[in-house]
């Protein structure tokens, strides 16, 4: 999905593609929230909140959770890499220390949820309903599978409902005022286009080289990035799921009970293959609101003389490929492939319910400009039957049961070791090999048997020599470990590190050289002393412009940078700024301002939604924020 979104950054059809990933994943924080199961107090505690226990199995399973969406969404460009950079575990423990701090403010404001609404928030999931109605079955296989009472289910729909009160109460009273509401209309709406050119940090070089004098100084004042870190040795016991899958046999109960209970996963969307092509309309600088409606004319009328030779007889790939203002799918004749039911923009998705399949539509106005659909095949909405996902099943109830085989056996392990402290006895005992790492640091831990696995190197370098740690278990391994031997972290003499020092040295040279030229070029922009177009000649820059482009848009071929299009937006026509932003500096000038037009009734009312949502979500966090500060929060560390 990642390679996708790269490959098509300029598509149109990328904005709801991301529109879908953030829909899923409001899902995955009710589920997490409201839906866990029955909670247990087991593991261990990982934190309190003004006393209450968040356990250790209620953590993982939020976090599993997360990890399980994140999976989903980014398939096998998933990877432990991606777990640290997206700061999971900090994510999980976060929802469920502002869960606790919800649920104590809730006790407190006397808000209650009573038995008639925990029945009706059950009656409505979809996940229970069978031809759209409540099946009280398919509610007793679901509580079977998950191992929980019909009362602990109920529990977590009430503890459900009442975050949502309390949520609710905070951001649905907040109010937006006509002039907020025309500001925010006049702000969100105004477009500006750019000259501009990208000027790296690196683009300058002192011709100076660095003399031993300099080289000794910078030693002297930076002696610790030239610390050669500490080193230690591990041992560990390593095992994956795939270690217990000959222990396994699958049940036709087992198949039949997991497809009754996740039905609602196997409901196929209905599926769309058509083709289109695309009249956009063309914009030149410095255009009048006139000359766009001209434009816009001119590419109507364009699809409906291309329209009338479709009709006539002509091919339809032929003329996508030749007219089409989409290039991605109009190299292939406009074909969109096959896509899901919600994934075009309305008025699109609106054109294609209206054609039967082989029809080919009017041209269609959208915010990307008109289009001829032509509607390929349509699969309907379906149910998968138990034949067609059998397969399926029997491998998800596998990674399931060996998992759990893997978990207890790391476990037991684990027990039998942490006493002796001999890890390769209790390995010996339980027929598991025990493996030796090389010599590894913190900067440096490359283990191919090991992976990039944060949770193994974090406990490694946190323990003490000869003791056996507690078990790490991810989805796909489990760990028991032991550091054996450990080399100290020492300084080097400069005389054996004088070719890094001499580099490090010269590093910096260039750096302060290129920073002061670079800002002075910006600075001279800025206040009008030297040209635009001068400068960009001079320092062999190519100068580029942007169509008009709001706020709420990237900024075309320089992407959603927030301090270039902050600063960008202050600018007053003809004026010129700059800003540093990932090792760039981005010399802009403003070349074009467009006011918001009037606003209509029917904008303003789906804008007081929007602000009144942001607002509502803006006093809640500072709301919670409070709360935070106010509670006493301890968290053990070593826990997660």
């Amino acid at each position: 999905m990642l390679n996708i979104i790269r490959e098509h950054s300029d598509s149109w059809l990328v904005k709801s593609i991301l529109w879908m990933i953030v829909f899923a994943f409001i899902g995955t924080i009710f589920y997490s929230w409201g839906m866990g199961g029955a909670t247990s107090s087991s593991g261990g505690v990982v934190a309190t909140v003004d006393g209450s226990n968040i356990s250790k199995a209620e953590y993982e399973r939020t976090f599993n959770n997360l990890v399980n969406f994140y999976r989903e969404q980014f398939q096998s460009q998933f990877s432990e890499e991606l777990i640290q950079k997206l700061d999971l575990k900090n994510q999980a423990l976060n929802v469920l220390i502002e869960k606790k701090i919800l649920l104590h403010k809730a006790k407190k404001l006397n808000i209650q949820v009573s038995d008639a609404e925990v029945i009706n928030q059950i009656n409505s999931l979809a996940v229970f309903k069978k031809n759209k109605v409540f099946n009280n079955t398919i509610y007793q296989n679901y509580l079977k599978f998950k191992r929980v009472t019909p009362l602990e289910f109920e529990e977590t729909q009430r503890e459900a409902l009442l975050l949502d009160k309390i949520r609710n109460l905070i951001k649905f009273n907040v109010k937006v005022s006509p002039n907020e509401l025309n500001e925010a209309f006049l702000i969100a709406n105004e477009k500006i286009k750019l000259d501009y050119m990208v000027l790296p940090l690196n683009h300058f070089k002192s011709e100076e080289k660095v003399s031993p004098e300099e080289i000794k100084s910078f030693y002297e004042k930076n002696k610790e990035r030239f610390e050669v870190p500490e080193k230690i040795k591990i041992q560990y016991v390593k095992t994956t799921p795939k270690d217990y899958e000959n222990q396994i046999e699958i049940q036709k109960e087992d198949i039949d009970d997991f497809y009754k209970m996740k039905i609602a996963n196997f409901r196929v969307q209905k599926m769309y293959k058509a083709a289109h092509i695309l009249f956009r309309p063309e914009t030149k600088d410095n255009e009048s609101e006139e000359s766009i409606k001209k434009s816009e004319e001119q590419a109507k009328s364009k699809a409906y003389d291309i329209l009338k030779k479709i009709r006539s007889g002509a091919s339809f790939k032929e003329l996508a490929k030749k007219h089409s203002n989409d290039l991605i799918s109009g190299k292939d004749g406009g074909s969109l492939g096959e896509f899901p039911e919600g994934m075009m923009v309305t008025e699109f998705e609106n054109a294609l319910k209206k054609l039967n399949p082989k029809e080919i539509s009017e041209p269609i106005k959208t915010s990307f400009g008109f289009h001829i659909i032509r509607l390929d095949e349509v699969t309907p909405e379906r149910i998968k039957p138990l034949e067609e996902v059998k397969e399926e099943i029997t491998k998800k109830l596998i990674e399931n049961k060996t998992r759990q085989k893997m978990k207890r056996a790391i476990k037991h392990l684990h027990l039998s070791a942490k006493v002796s402290h001999d890890l390769i006895s209790a390995a010996q005992e339980k027929k598991m090999p025990v493996k030796t790492t090389l010599f590894i640091s913190k900067e440096n831990h490359i283990v191919p048997e090991i992976g990039s696995n944060p949770d193994f190197f974090n406990q490694a370098f946190l323990l003490e020599d000869e003791k056996v740690g507690e078990p790490v278990i991810t989805l796909e391994s489990a760990f028991v470990m032991k550091v054996i031997a450990r080399e100290k972290s020492y300084i080097p003499e400069l005389k054996d590190v004088a070719k890094l020092a001499q580099e490090k040295t010269q590093e910096k040279k260039d750096y302060t050289f290129s920073t002061t030229k670079s800002e002075s070029f910006a600075g001279k922009i800025s206040n009008g002393t030297i040209n635009f177009e001068s400068t960009a000649n001079k320092l062999g820059l190519d100068l580029k412009h942007t169509p008009f482009f709001s706020r709420s848009d990237s900024i075309p071929g320089i992407g959603n940078l927030k301090k270039v299009k902050t600063k960008a937006f202050e600018l007053d026509k003809g004026k010129s700024g700059w800003a540093f932003v990932r090792d760039n500096y981005y010399l802009i000038r403003l070349q074009d301002r467009q006011k918001a037009d009037i606003p209509e009734a029917k904008d303003l009312k789906d804008l007081r939604k929007k602000i009144k949502l942001e607002k509502g979500n803006s006093v809640f966090q500072e709301w919670m924020n409070n709360l935070k500060e106010s509670s006493e929060i301890l968290i053990d560390k070593s826990q997660i």
